[in-house]
């Protein structure tokens, strides 16, 4: 299993997947302060031609909270990145027969998908504290004395979210024949998701109620808003990690 787990990660550089990913990581990392920090220049600007349609522009402030307010916007495109990106793994070996020489050499089933499982979870984890590392020191270096309510507990449970997404690209990757079917099926689960949470009964339960983390900061949420997203996600991981290990079980390579 270890030996598998070196060959995914070989995988992943040889590739370019780790390489093109953190290159895309990075740059939302710096874009988040960047973007908050040229705000006030960019109205300047744009001063002269809105003062010609009749629209006033004030002095516009920025501080530590519009970083991590462009930090969450960007979320969403990192994870869809993420899924871009990961959407191969176990398709990639069924259609190259791969996995029927490392079966046949002793290594179990459960054994590969929990290598794969543990890759992904790691290449998420080492990625979003990237991005987030690098929001945070440019953000520090920018505004230094401000500081962002519960900003820790936002940050945590967007990567939950992408734990959920990973789980997710995995179980689905263990029953489909191609790329396309696992990116149906993961952003097929986060399109429902999104739909069932405009109903406000059950809009605290969704999943993607975890990238809401800017709420937590401008004090239109508390904490414990978050709790029916955080157990349900934490169930679905768990769901999706039992139904990948039963079909990949009877799955025939």
């Amino acid at each position: 299993m270890t030996a598998y787990i070196k060959k995914e990660c070989m995988e992943l550089t040889r590739t370019g997947r780790l390489f093109i990913l953190g290159i895309i990581f990075i740059i939302f990392g710096i874009l988040n302060p960047a973007m908050a920090k040229l705000t006030p220049w960019l109205y300047e600007m744009l001063q002269d031609s809105l003062s010609e349609q009749g629209l006033q522009v004030g002095k516009v402030t920025v501080n530590a909270l519009t970083s991590w307010t462009q930090y969450y916007k960007n979320a969403l495109m990192i994870i869809i990145a993420f899924i871009l990106m990961n959407s191969t793994g176990f398709t990639g070996e069924y259609q190259k027969g791969s996995l029927v020489l490392v079966v046949t050499k002793g290594l179990s089933r459960r054994k590969i998908f929990l290598a794969k499982l543990l890759v992904g979870y790691g290449t998420w984890t080492l990625l979003f504290l990237l991005y987030t590392g690098i929001t945070l020191g440019y953000t520090k270096y920018f505004w230094g004395e401000d500081e962002v309510p519960n900003l820790f507990f936002g940050i945590l449970f967007l990567w939950l979210l992408g734990m959920l997404v990973m789980s997710l690209l995995v179980m689905f990757g263990t029953m489909s024949g191609n790329s396309g079917q696992v990116l149906l099926g993961t952003g097929g689960i986060l399109f429902i998701s999104i739909l069932l949470r405009q109903i406000p009964s059950i809009s605290k339960y969704m999943p993607v109620k975890l990238a809401d983390g800017l709420e937590l900061s401008t004090g239109a949420a508390l904490t414990s808003d978050f709790s029916g997203a955080v157990i349900i996600s934490s169930i679905m991981i768990i769901i999706c990690v039992i139904i990948g290990v039963i079909v990949f079980d009877k799955r025939k390579l």
